[in-house]
This record gives structure tokens, C-alpha cells and sequence, in this order.
């Protein structure tokens, strides 16, 4: 695991060294709250994720999400609860970009450390809108990847293979230009 996170930065740290004063940084992030009950079993989940990134093309950007997450699961009268920490580095290629509103598709993977542990990886479709020349609007709009079956993802399947383009896959998100 370790050996991963090491990588992620280190491309991170690749693509940073790109010159800088041509393209765009930019920060931003999701916030989230899902909740299901499923027989007697209710689970809640909130998210706090912050983003940072690096646009090295007019199509490319690679970002990092370094999130927190709670999670409570209520078995009639029994309660747990976790928390955890994510890290989710992305690729995000551009491939359609019609005035203010583009569509990308997110290449990456999420890693869960302490409570909530896990792993994914895969593709996120979405859209952006740009509100002015440095706020945007970023919605993504499910997910085709490999689930591991823990904690980390929404995955209500198990291990495996996952296409899911409901609700519990798709995000919101603001992002600004530095």
C-alpha cells in the first residue's frame, strides 16, 4: 500500500514540475452524505474531500483528492461506527469542450487507510461547467472500475467488477483556478 501512495506522489511531483506559469492550478473538492436502510440495517456515510491539481494540457489535468470519511452502520438497536482516510489521485482527460460546459472522464483509484480501508479503481464519467474564467462546477456521474468490496467505495455488490451510474455513484463538486 505504501508502495502506491509513494507512486501517486511521485507522478504527482512529475507533473508539478511542468511549467507552471502556462496552465492552471487548481483546488476545490466534494462533500457527501448517503444514507440507505436495507431490512433492518441502516448506514450512514459522510465525506469531506478536498482536492488539489494540476491542468498540464487544454485536455489533461492530474489531482488528488485527500478525504475523511464517517460511517455508521445501525443493526437494529447495535450502532458502529468508522472513520478513515482516502486518497484518491485521478488522471482527468477533457475530451469534449463546448463553450462553458465540458465532459471528462476521471481515470484513477481511491485508497482507504485506518478504519476505513479498501480499494478501487477505475473510470468516473461527469460534466463541468465553468461559471467564470476560475469557478467551476464538476458533477461525476458513476462508475465502471474494480471494487474491492470494502468500506471505501459505496459498492453495495461486493468484490469485483462494478458499473454503476445511480445516485450512490455520483458526486458534486467546485473547483478554482489558482
Amino acid at each position: 500500500m505504501k508502495r502506491i501512495i509513494l507512486s501517486a506522489i511521485f507522478i504527482m511531483a512529475i507533473v508539478v514540475s511542468a511549467n507552471a506559469q502556462d496552465y492552471k492550478w487548481f483546488i476545490g473538492g466534494q462533500a457527501g452524505y448517503v444514507t440507505g436502510k436495507s431490512g433492518n440495517t441502516r448506514t450512514t456515510a459522510i465525506t469531506v474531500a478536498p482536492e488539489v491539481g494540476f491542468r498540464f494540457s487544454k485536455d489533461f489535468a492530474f489531482a488528488s483528492s485527500f478525504g475523511y470519511t464517517h460511517l455508521t452502520t445501525k443493526v437494529g438497536n447495535n450502532k458502529a461506527k468508522s472513520n478513515g482516510f482516502i486518497i484518491g489521485p485521478y488522471l482527468r482527460y477533457t475530451f469534449l469542450k463546448k463553450g462553458i460546459v465540458g465532459a471528462f472522464v476521471d481515470g484513477g483509484a481511491k485508497f482507504g487507510l485506518s478504519d476505513v480501508k479498501g480499494f478501487e479503481a477505475g473510470l468516473r464519467p461527469g460534466i463541468s461547467i465553468d461559471l467564470t474564467n476560475r469557478l467551476s462546477v464538476v458533477a461525476s456521474l458513476g462508475f465502471v472500475g474494480y471494487n474491492d468490496g470494502k468500506n471505501i467505495g459505496r459498492n453495495k455488490y461486493g468484490k469485483g467488477f462494478e458499473v454503476d451510474f445511480s445516485g450512490n455513484q455520483s458526486s458534486f463538486g467546485f473547483y478554482f483556478s489558482i
